[in-house]
């Protein structure tokens, strides 16, 4: 009789098990246009199926559980965003409103108002840099957190510009006080998706991160990398500068997840945390 009471309570427990949840935790809990937000789901033993905002997360395997990126985008018109994993209650991350600052920058005029033939060689950089996007799909090339270039920030996320009293445009990424053929290194392991000239950005790289994640680094003085390339975090991918539309030398980090480009202080933030790979691979 003690046996088969001591069967059942395996069985019970067993099912149970089989039905546990999925633990779903986001960090941060709130967020503004333009920020990311992590996903981290533990009680699971295969990679879950999620979306974010109706857009499908790219789950990767970490030292605790699996864990996604996602991101209000600058033009958000909802309150919140809906995040979806299989087997859990959805859960609602608010996203609350924010008010950029606005400046007034003066450049050459052929950058504040390109005409007709520079504006289809900068929808070809734009397609161009969109690609490398792609080749950030994948396992994470990065074990360690995302490490910030030095430097007094001197342009923040999604500020507002207006160029020469007419054109105005949200700036997309950070921009750190750098002199001149000052060393720029890669904030993480990665492989370079892009290295080449651009109208707007200059000498632009792309780095390719894995998990859904790139690195770009704008105005650069001299590229010191190829398309292909593997480089470690620290190991130098060009010099500072101030090519393209700029207004002296600096360096304009880019952030860009599955969904589009996000605040970088923001993602500097994150605590991700990819799990190693497998022995022998």
């Amino acid at each position: 009789m003690r046996s088969f009471i001591a069967s059942l309570v395996v069985l019970v427990a067993g099912a149970a098990s089989a039905r546990a949840e999925p633990v779903v935790t986001i960090t941060p809990a709130s967020i503004h246009p333009g920020d990311p937000a992590l996903v981290t789901v533990t009680n699971v033993t295969e990679a879950p199926r999620g979306k974010a905002g109706g857009q499908p997360l790219a789950f990767y395997r970490a030292t605790n559980g699996f864990q996604a990126v996602f991101g209000a985008g600058l033009g958000i018109d909802e309150d919140h965003v809906l995040v979806e994993v299989a087997g859990a209650k959805p859960i609602s991350v608010a996203v609350l409103s924010k008010k950029f600052p606005e400046t007034k920058i003066v450049v050459e005029e052929e950058y504040a108002n390109p005409p007709k033939a520079d504006l289809e060689l900068i929808d070809a950089d734009n397609r161009a840099i969109g690609a490398a996007y792609a080749k950030a799909a994948g396992a994470p090339q990065f074990r360690r957190a995302f490490k910030r270039p030095p430097g007094a920030t001197t342009s923040t996320f999604g500020e507002w510009r207006t160029f020469n009293d007419g054109h105005r445009a949200q700036h997309l990424g950070l921009d750190v006080m750098a002199r001149e053929g000052a060393k720029v290194a890669a904030i993480n392991d990665g492989t370079v998706a892009y290295a080449g000239e651009t109208f707007l950005a200059g000498n632009v790289v792309v780095i390719a991160h894995g998990a859904g994640i790139s690195s770009l680094y704008f105005h650069l003085s001299k590229i010191t990398v190829a398309e292909g390339d593997v480089v470690k975090q620290g190991d130098e991918i060009g010099r500072a500068g101030h090519t393209g539309r700029t207004t002296g030398p600096h360096l304009h980090l880019g952030i860009h997840i599955a969904n589009g480009l996000v605040d970088p202080v923001a993602f500097l933030k994150l605590r991700l945390s990819p799990a190693p790979p497998p022995a022998g691979v």
